[in-house]
């Protein structure tokens, strides 16, 4: 069966984890769409300037694009059909459930019953347990651990090397500084950080 062909909207650094895995898939990328006009190619791929619906309209897309609101908003004007990224050396159990659109990256393990929601980065090395809800345009950066029962809010960044211990609900909005141990509930729109991680106040820097 001959493999779909691939487009990507973005043209930086994280666009090249996603051509490396999909060259690991055996999938073709056509064209990168970008509006830095003073980058002509990566890896031989050219730049397509900005997005067109009807350039390869019948290739899959995906937004390699790390930002999760700039993420979700580009979202929003894609016509082309969206692909969802698994690079093979992952471990994902056969009952979790991916959305479109999500980017599973290098080493990461996902167990049995969790749920990943549209347009998520799952990025590098990191373990999602069982039964865990990740939302919509949820980034959890490399190497984060996150424990069992645990349910995470639309667009929340979650920061490299943080550990999020069982049956903690993180809101919607948040952002998780790296490093931290996240113990308890953390309400919409906040930023955590430390061990254990407290919320920050920016006013009063």
């Amino acid at each position: 069966m001959e493999k779909t062909n691939y487009l990507i909207y973005g043209g930086g650094s994280h666009s090249r984890v996603i051509i490396s895995i999909l060259e690991k898939m055996g999938v073709q990328v056509v064209g990168i769409f970008d509006t830095n006009n003073k980058i002509k190619t990566i890896k031989k791929i050219s730049f397509l300037g900005n997005y067109k619906s009807q350039i390869d309209s019948k290739c899959k897309l995906v937004i390699a694009i790390g930002d999760n609101k700039t993420r979700e908003k580009v979202s929003q004007t894609i016509q082309h059909p969206i692909g969802t990224i698994i690079d093979p050396d992952t471990k994902i159990n056969k009952d979790v459930l991916i959305g479109k659109g999500s980017q599973i990256i290098t080493s990461s393990t996902i167990n049995v019953g969790t749920i990943i929601g549209k347009h998520c980065i799952i990025n590098t090395n990191c373990s999602i347990d069982h039964d865990c809800k990740v939302n919509d345009f949820v980034h959890i950066a490399p190497g984060v651990t996150i424990c069992g029962g645990v349910s995470i809010g639309k667009s929340t960044l979650v920061g490299a090397g943080t550990t999020i211990l069982p049956n903690v609900k993180v809101g919607k909005n948040v952002i998780i500084g790296a490093g931290s141990l996240v113990n308890k509930d953390i309400p919409d729109e906040t930023k955590v950080l430390g061990i254990p991680a407290k919320i920050i106040d920016d006013e009063k820097k």
